[in-house]
């Protein structure tokens, strides 16, 4: 695969990933802000897999298989169970209104493509937009958390802000890195902490 090929697919693929975050935001069910996550990650993973025909490089086939393992089947599978058992109510209650949130969102959309724009040639280093998409990923998840009251819709938030950083790495550095590996580390603690309220 040539790397225009691999970059324009990158796009792609950032474009799915911000899509998936504009669902969590306006969702108004917490199951479908999960299986949004969990659709994330399956895009993290064909990025990585992506990536992985592009550079030949073993360990982004490691990271897209790990990934589809844990954030796309595991971590939403956990948190389910949880609700299930909790008996959280479904509907999510937003601390904003979700048209002032999506505004917001796109705002921040702007504003990360605006940051990076500004980097120069740090941002050639970036296969196609991936550090702009990352950034606002990280940012979007941080809105996540801050406009929702519930503790899972939260970790959803959580969970979405590190898919940020996740796919940043991965397309920065084109292999797995300390910071993935501590990303892996996070999603495993988050499933015992996800856990732990099961018991």
């Amino acid at each position: 695969m040539s790397d225009e090929l691999a970059s324009h697919l990158i796009d792609d693929v950032g474009a799915m990933l911000l899509f998936t975050m504009l669902l969590i935001l306006a969702s108004g069910q917490l199951f479908r802000a999960i299986y949004a996550v969990a659709a994330q990650a399956v895009f993290l993973s064909i990025a990585g897999a992506i990536l992985g025909a592009a550079t030949g490089n073993v360990d982004l086939w490691v990271i897209a298989g790990v990934t589809i393992l844990v954030k796309a089947i595991l971590l939403p599978w956990l948190l389910i169970q949880v609700i299930r058992r909790i008996g959280v109510h479904r509907e999510i209650e937003p601390v904003i209104p979700i048209n002032v949130t999506l505004a917001l969102a796109a705002a921040i959309v702007v504003l990360s493509f605006w940051l990076s724009a500004s980097l120069g040639p740090v941002r050639q280093a970036i296969t196609g937009n991936a550090l702009q998409v990352g950034l606002a990923l990280m940012l979007l998840g941080v809105l996540v958390m801050a406009s929702r009251r519930k503790a899972l819709t939260q970790m959803v938030g959580l969970f979405a802000s590190e898919n940020g950083i996740f796919f940043t790495a991965m397309a920065v550095t084109q292999g797995m890195p300390l910071i993935i590996e501590i990303g892996v580390i996070l999603d495993v603690i988050l499933a015992a902490l996800v856990m732990t309220i099961m018991v």
